[in-house]
């Protein structure tokens, strides 16, 4: 790993990401990920990772991700900064606090969010526990049938389902299976199935699992968080083409709904730093000297909108729509995005750690 890891620097990586909560990642130990971010810290990278825990454990995800980078000396990113789960309510500023004490101490920690009180994830990494689901698919199904195994994962799934108000936060957002369960709650389903929602829950991941969007933060923590200088925004999405699925609007509205809706109407940052937070802050974060920001010189990736007109789009009901107000669109100087029209320019490149390459 350390090996791979060296080779992925020295040809223009920009650091290494972890994603704590997943198979296999969740197995591995904070020793583990410090030998590895050395070898990061060694061509000048950063460490960015979607935290171990963003439940009542928090606090501690955050503290071993700030020992991370303390150990192997290098920046920390925490991805998608958000503390999940009723229960945890508060606890991100709180996380916050101790990230700025650290930055003040002088380490290099900053966070990005997306502005929405659900998450999107997988069904089984939200209620199936991360031992049951060692070795892949068929692994967890092997255990599903053990006897004494499958009771021991079932009763975890019920308290996991019971901290998501026994699946009525939890909606379905792609299962190929059962189309027709898109879009509703795990218990909305299991009502309707004559079924409990943990045999719900054993079904998807029978027949290999499904996305779901999870309601699970208050809108309070998300307005807090937003207007703290170091978190940066990012949507946690990808791009699709519309379908019969339900998927998180953040992969379409994310942008537009931070200055539109939070920036422009409620006033809950303001524009100036809502720009700031998806151009010249991620590109310091990243160390990306020739973009970001409007200057002479640097490469032209420009959006411009219309502030009265830009408005998000996507819903939860109806994710698949794209964004209003955006006017002109240039990547590397050449208009995708033209009068509201996309032009079909393809003008994008990979944007490779040129300084580390060449060493």
């Amino acid at each position: 790993m350390v090996r791979l890891a060296e080779k992925a620097m020295a040809e223009g990586a920009w650091g290494m990401s972890t994603g704590l909560i997943y198979v296999p990642g969740t197995y591995a130990d904070t020793n583990e990920l410090v030998a590895l971010a050395k070898v990061v810290a060694r061509h000048n990278g950063i460490y960015a990772s979607h935290i171990r825990n963003e439940n009542v454990r928090l606090l501690k995800a955050v503290d071993e991700a700030m020992e991370i980078g303390r150990r192997a000396k290098l920046p920390v990113h925490v991805s998608h900064f958000k503390s999940s789960g009723r229960e945890s309510w508060g606890l991100v500023r709180r996380a916050a606090e101790r990230i700025a004490a650290a930055r003040k101490a002088g380490q290099v920690v900053t966070a990005d969010q997306y502005p929405y009180v659900a998450s999107s994830t997988s069904l089984d990494a939200t209620v199936i526990p991360t031992w049951a689901r060692a070795g892949g698919r068929k692994e967890l199904v092997r255990r599903l049938d053990d006897k004494e195994i499958g009771q021991r994962i079932r009763t975890a799934i019920a308290e996991n389902l019971s901290r998501k108000e026994n699946g009525r936060v939890l909606k379905i957002a792609r299962y190929s299976p059962r189309s027709d369960w898109v879009g509703k709650s795990v218990a909305e389903i299991a009502e309707g199935e004559k079924l409990t929602t943990v045999e719900v829950a054993v079904q998807v991941a029978r027949n290999g699992g499904a996305a779901i969007v999870n309601f699970s933060m208050s809108e309070e923590d998300v307005r807090h968080i937003m207007q703290v200088r170091w978190v940066a925004t990012a949507s946690d999405g990808r791009a699709y083409l519309p379908g019969a699925d339900r998927p998180h609007p953040r992969s379409y509205g994310t942008f537009a709904r931070k200055l539109g809706h939070y920036a422009i109407r409620e006033k809950v940052l303001g524009l100036p730093a809502a720009v700031r937070s998806m151009t010249g802050l991620p590109a310091k974060i990243l160390g990306l000297k020739d973009r970001g920001v409007l200057r002479v010189g640097t490469v032209a990736d420009v959006a411009v909108f219309d502030p009265k007109a830009i408005r998000d789009a996507a819903t939860f009901e109806d994710p698949h729509q794209y964004s209003e107000g955006f006017r002109y669109v240039f990547v590397n100087g050449r208009p995708a995005v033209f009068r509201g029209k996309p032009t079909g320019a393809l003008a994008g490149r990979a944007v490779v750690h040129e300084q580390e390459k060449a060493k």
